[in-house]
């Protein structure tokens, strides 16, 4: 299988930006695609969980009223008991006292004081029979009302409930969802990028692919043919061999997008940025840190050749000095050619190659 060096440079920036934006729940290309095709159903999840929710709460606070019904009847029945019991005995003691007779004068004006002590408790408690029973079981009794007040709001607002529950996760979904469409040009690079690296993964390990390859020139590197001069240049993947290397610019284009005018020519782009690089390969300084060897005719040259690997369509014409490929075509093309190189030769290729990525040369 191809060695592959490096993160495409699309799924970099994408992780990037969504990083910035506080998005960190994708780790793929694949979970992107996978929000974007359940998304819909993912908004129904969000109320239906929150309304699950909410009736395992109603169902709980259930509970908990039966039990605070029962505590309160059973705390209503005692007290009613122990106050009947009072009544009784203040009614019992009254009798008894009432039928003792006494020809003593102290004593017979003490019973009548007492008797009319159990008279007035007595009827106070008579009188006052619900009121002592309602403020005993007050405080279960302010429970029991309020969780059944609850319930209540809870049955009668149940829509307003889940949608003011759903809100803020809604949200956040609607929020990522449109940062995730934003992303859809670089998306769209990255699952074509992708695609191209699983397509040279097949090829065996004497290939090396480095994936966003980019460069910055202390001296810019005069084009001549476009009259302007080359600072730095970002290339979507290299593919080192041993018949040289290869350029290759992904595009995950429709056929509107071919046709657009307004699009950068991707064959322009690669014919510049390859001009750059082969400058900077096949310079006499530079190529110090690449060990080739020696033919017995002179020094060898190193070879780019340049491709737009093309995911959906590609035009019919032709172009010079770049070739337009399919997915499909690419594995055949990049072992069509002969070997100039050894594995030697290839290795000392990439590891300059990864010395100077991401460098200013």
């Amino acid at each position: 299988m191809t060695i592959v060096y490096g993160q495409i440079e699309s799924l970099t920036r994408i992780k990037d930006t969504l990083s910035q934006k506080g998005i960190n729940s994708f780790n793929s290309i694949g979970d992107i695609n996978k929000f974007k095709r359940n998304y819909e159903l993912e908004k129904q999840n969000i109320s239906n969980q929150i309304e699950h929710d909410l009736n395992i709460e109603i169902d709980d606070l259930r509970t908990i009223k039966n039990k605070l019904q029962n505590n309160y009847d059973d705390l209503k029945t005692v007290k009613t008991k122990k106050i009947n019991n009072k009544i009784i005995r203040l009614k019992s003691k009254y009798d008894l006292i009432r039928s003792r007779n006494t020809n003593n004068l102290i004593r017979k004006t003490f019973n009548w004081l007492y008797l009319e002590i159990l008279k007035i408790i007595k009827t106070v408690l008579e009188k006052n029979f619900h009121k002592i029973i309602k403020l005993q079981t007050n405080t279960v009794e302010k429970i029991l009302k309020k969780t059944n007040k609850k319930i209540y709001e809870y049955n009668v607002n149940r829509e307003k409930i889940i949608s003011e529950r759903s809100s803020s996760k809604l949200s956040k979904l609607v929020y990522t969802r449109e940062v995730v469409e934003g992303l859809y040009p670089l998306i769209a690079g990255a699952i074509g990028e992708n695609l191209v690296e699983k397509e040279l993964k097949k090829l065996s390990d004497k290939y090396i692919l480095i994936n966003d390859f980019s460069i910055e020139f202390e001296s810019p590197i005069y084009y001549k043919k476009e009259n302007e001069r080359i600072f730095s240049i970002q290339i979507d993947h290299l593919l080192v061999t041993n018949s040289g290397i290869f350029s290759l610019e992904t595009k995950n284009w429709s056929k509107k997008s071919i046709e657009s005018l307004d699009l950068r020519s991707p064959v322009k782009q690669i014919r510049r940025t390859s001009h750059a690089l082969f400058v900077i390969l096949n310079s006499v300084p530079k190529q110090r840190g690449i060990n080739l060897k020696r033919h017995h005719w002179g020094d060898k040259q190193l070879p780019i050749r340049n491709v737009v690997v093309m995911i959906n369509e590609k035009p019919k014409e032709k172009f010079k000095y770049v070739q337009v490929k399919t997915l499909n075509e690419l594995n055949r093309y990049v072992t069509y050619f002969e070997q100039i190189f050894d594995d030697s030769e290839v290795k000392s290729i990439s590891e300059y190659l990864k010395m100077i990525k991401n460098k200013k040369i």
